[in-house]
């Protein structure tokens, strides 16, 4: 069955004074990182972006937001309305150390599931979860209300919140640098030691 990746790179990186996506971990920037990763579990990747001139470079489909300024939903709606897949794993591209497992567990919930979110140690991660496409229609009209509080969205459809105790029972290994994001400069920095200590030979395993 075909399933698509779809990677955020809409946002500023304000915090980050650089391009977070554009940042190079491993001799390859985190955007090519992550697509690397994302292409042992999918079978087509997006990249939903307002600055295509960045990511030419990478060969793949490229989608602008439809709806400009909105939020997480706003992007998420611009990859599912440009996928032609029912399963879709959402990614961040500021995320370096995606686990590539994870995303099938995440996209294989997708047959009882409109959406499969993580939530660990209390924190919901939007950004790394796997959405069925035919919840576009439900993101459209609530951003067309201006309801775009992502969690009140989940309350909507029929979401998987993941937790640390629904991966154990999956005799899934969570690491915390799986789930890893950045969006500060010492983030970055944090990063670069993860990688060092993790090699991608190990970190590609997962």
């Amino acid at each position: 069955m075909r399933t698509t990746g779809i990677i955020m790179a809409g946002g500023k990186s304000s915090r980050m004074g650089e391009n977070k996506a554009l940042l190079r971990i491993d001799g390859k920037t985190v955007i090519e990182n992550i697509a690397e990763t994302l292409e042992k579990t999918v079978t087509d990747i997006i990249i939903v972006t307002n600055t295509f001139e960045d990511y030419q470079f990478l060969g793949l489909p490229m989608v602008e937001d439809r709806w400009k300024e909105m939020g997480p939903l706003a992007g998420i709606h611009a990859g599912l309305s440009a996928s032609s897949t029912d399963k879709n794993l959402v990614v961040a591209c500021d995320m370096p150390f995606i686990s590539s497992e994870l995303g099938d567990i995440l996209l294989g919930l997708l047959e009882t599931f409109d959406a499969a979110v993580p939530n660990i140690a209390g924190q919901l991660h939007p950004l790394f979860a796997a959405y069925r496409k035919d919840i576009q229609e439900e993101i459209n009209q609530a951003i067309q209300k201006q309801e775009l509080r992502i969690r009140q969205f989940y309350k909507k459809i029929h979401t998987k919140i993941v937790t640390e105790d629904d991966l154990t029972k999956l005799h899934f290994d969570y690491q915390d640098h799986y789930l890893f994001n950045m969006n500060y400069p010492e983030e970055f920095e944090k990063a670069l030691k993860l990688a060092a200590d993790h090699p991608k030979e190990s970190r590609d395993l997962s």
